[in-house]
């Protein structure tokens, strides 16, 4: 109740982004199982271990156990993951004075929008990598050992629900290290080292060696009891089914210069308020925000050449990035007295065609071939209305 007080137009966004979330989830419920994101959803272990196959398995075993339909298993848990992530970060931003750095990125059309924006978004699990590293940041424990094997237990669920997961390693390790300066005080050994080092190739051993021995009509066959047929060649099955290279050079015959500049212009325009309105204090490690920001979007730069969804991929990126700011702030590591200066030199003015330019005018699509969108936020809204009133 404190925070729809204090911030009553953010809450009643949130609420619009959930009552809208669950809606469209349940509206697109009847092209299940041939929708992209169903068939991601249906990849389980039924022939033999495989990348992405967790939730798929987890939900599979429960629907036959509990003789559910594998559709409301999925849509559960896809509504969960989503009322989740939306219910914390409420109540971070309740700690939080809301301020025109935080409307730019509330309302930020590759921020909480851009599922509702670009439907083809909504529904995948993504929200469930998003969600876990979120959770990993706002866990404490008591020790750096306790905290590395929550680590070692989110991160790899994250890779085992999707191996995108592994392009955001290096946030993981971003946050390890603040937590140890921050809480812990300890020194990181060259066991500490090791055994991450250890995990990571044990991952990426199973994730992408070890999964080739699937056989992904198994998978397919093990849903005939339940009168879903698909397709090796449909959907998410289609590309579990091609090897890496041939993967890779069909999104890399797919990448222009006009794509790249589209992308280069959004991620831009989307950095330009956190490189401005944001310094850390004086501390003892050193950080240069405007330096760690640039850094962690560069080493996230190869997903582009492995995705062909670019929209989604940028939407990862920006939200990863956003959690990691909301930690500095909760951990008190940001400078407000300089976030307000930079804020009191900005017109009301100026602040409205900035507003415009940023939150409202344009939003990547999909595919790395599409256009921009745009105005996202009203093509949400008008989407939802259409539907309900209809």
């Amino acid at each position: 109740m404190n925070y729809y007080k204090n911030n009553k137009l953010v809450f009643l966004y949130f609420l619009y982004l959930i009552l809208a979330t669950l809606f469209f989830l349940f509206a697109h419920i009847d092209q299940f199982p041939n929708k992209y994101v169903y068939t991601d959803w249906l990849i389980n272990y039924e022939g033999g271990f495989i990348r992405r196959g967790l939730l798929g398995q987890i939900i599979y075993i429960l629907s036959n156990f509990f003789n559910f339909k594998i559709s409301s298993v999925i849509l559960f848990f896809q509504s969960t993951a989503y009322i989740l992530y939306y219910c914390i970060f409420i109540y971070l931003l309740n700690k939080i004075k809301i301020n025109f750095f935080w409307v730019l990125f509330i309302f930020a059309s590759i921020s909480f929008l851009y599922p509702l924006g670009e439907l083809e978004a909504l529904g995948r699990k993504d929200i469930f990598v998003l969600l876990f590293f979120l959770l990993f940041t706002i866990t404490n424990t008591l020790t750096l050992n306790n905290y590395l094997i929550f680590f070692f237990a989110i991160f790899g669920i994250s890779v085992l629900i999707h191996e995108i997961s592994f392009f955001y390693l290096h946030y993981y390790l971003l946050i390890i290290y603040l937590k140890n300066k921050i809480r812990f005080k300890k020194i990181i050994s060259t066991s500490h080292y090791f055994l991450v080092t250890l995990f990571i190739v044990l991952l990426i051993y199973i994730s992408l060696v070890l999964s080739k021995s699937a056989q992904i009509e198994e998978i397919i066959i093990s849903y005939h009891s339940q009168n879903i047929f698909l397709d090796i060649k449909q959907g998410a099955f289609s590309w579990l089914s091609r090897p890496f290279e041939i993967h890779f050079f069909t999104i890399l015959n797919k990448i222009s210069l006009i794509g790249i500049l589209r992308y280069f212009y959004i991620l831009i325009i989307y950095l330009i308020p956190i490189l401005y309105f944001i310094k850390l204090k004086k501390n003892p490690y050193k950080i240069n925000i405007q330096k760690l920001v640039l850094y962690l979007m560069l080493i996230s730069i190869p997903t582009y050449f492995v995705a062909n969804d670019w929209g989604r991929i940028t939407y990862l990126s920006y939200n990863f990035l956003i959690i990691v700011i909301m930690f500095t702030f909760n951990n008190q590591l940001v400078d407000i007295n300089y976030m307000n200066l930079k804020l009191k030199k900005i017109t009301i003015t100026m602040k409205i065609a900035i507003f415009f330019v940023v939150d409202l005018m344009l939003g990547p699509k999909i595919l790395l071939t599409d256009d921009l969108g745009k105005i996202p936020l009203y093509k949400s809204i008008t989407k939802f209305l259409k539907l309900t009133i209809m």
